[in-house]
């Protein structure tokens, strides 16, 4: 049995490359592709050790863990001990997933007892298997990363919110919204924007008439609306901008208290308004109001 030198070089060169470059894209780390290269040199020539006896305490657990440590740090310059270690553990993950793939479709396509033969080990890894597994691999690595990031994020962003007006209440799921900066132009109170349907129990039928028509841009005066509202249910209109829409009004009405509710916590907040929203704020994340940065942190 032989190797040619060249091939071997080749594999561990595209194999070391596209898990860097994976883990690059699934961390979201904006780290220079020449910095993906030069780890990825690192981590071919380090596949030369086999080849010298000499060499081969390299081989040891801790000496690998140790180089990949290296690897990491060459290739993605974290500035954080956080990040450092999110990248690092997606390296591994990674790794691991690609490794599991290949070796896994090389055991499908050949019989259990040609793994006993001399040389399939090596042959296992040819070029056909590699490129396959990982194509197999890096789908598998978004999926798997995409839901940690989801999972990641309701933990960090998403509150339960009890919202009480005038002996009610109603529950709301909602995200800290690190881009809503709406705020009364008047009083500079935070907004915290909810859809409609979740507050329906406080909303007279006439203002929703009046949200429901907001929404479609339909024209209507606003001032004889809020002179005969104003007694029953005082509504606060809060002008915005967004994509698309330059010069947009959403109604507000200030509620007696919110208490926003997380695993460490609970804050209560009477200095706020509800921003009444027509419409599905999201679908996939499962939140239906949007929270004021200011009003968390």
């Amino acid at each position: 049995m032989y190797i040619v030198l060249e091939y071997y070089l080749l594999e561990n060169l595209i194999i070391n490359f596209l898990i860097l470059y994976s883990t690059k894209t699934i961390t979201k780390n904006k780290t220079p592709i020449k910095n993906i290269i030069i780890g990825t040199l690192f981590g071919t020539v380090y596949s030369l050790v086999f080849f010298y006896p000499s060499l081969l305490f390299l081989t040891r657990p801790m000496m690998k863990f140790i180089l990949s440590l290296i690897i990491v740090k060459i290739s993605f310059k974290s500035k954080t001990l956080k990040s450092f270690y999110y990248e690092f553990l997606g390296f591994y993950i990674i790794s691991f997933i690609f490794a599991g793939v290949i070796i896994g479709m090389s055991w499908n396509f050949k019989l259990p007892s040609s793994l006993l033969q001399r040389g399939y080990l090596l042959d296992m890894f040819n070029i056909k298997n590699v490129i396959i597994g990982i194509i197999i691999a890096i789908f598998m690595v978004k999926i798997v990363f995409n839901y940690t990031h989801r999972k990641n994020m309701k933990k960090e962003y998403i509150y339960d919110v009890e919202i009480y007006f005038k002996d009610k209440f109603t529950k709301v799921t909602a995200l800290v919204d690190t881009g809503n900066s709406l705020v009364d132009p008047f009083s500079r109170t935070p907004v915290f924007v909810v859809e409609l349907e979740k507050i329906d129990e406080f909303i007279p039928t006439k203002i929703k008439d009046i949200v429901v028509s907001l929404s479609k841009n339909s024209i209507i005066s606003f001032q004889d609306i809020l002179d005969d509202l104003n007694k029953e249910f005082p509504l606060i209109p809060i002008p915005f901008k967004s994509i698309g829409n330059e010069g947009g009004i959403i109604l507000g009405f200030k509620p007696d208290y919110i208490i926003i509710k997380s695993l460490k916590e609970e804050i209560l907040k009477k200095d706020i308004i509800i921003g009444i929203y027509n419409g599905k704020l999201s679908d996939e994340m499962e939140y239906d109001g949007l929270l004021h940065y200011e009003t968390i942190f």
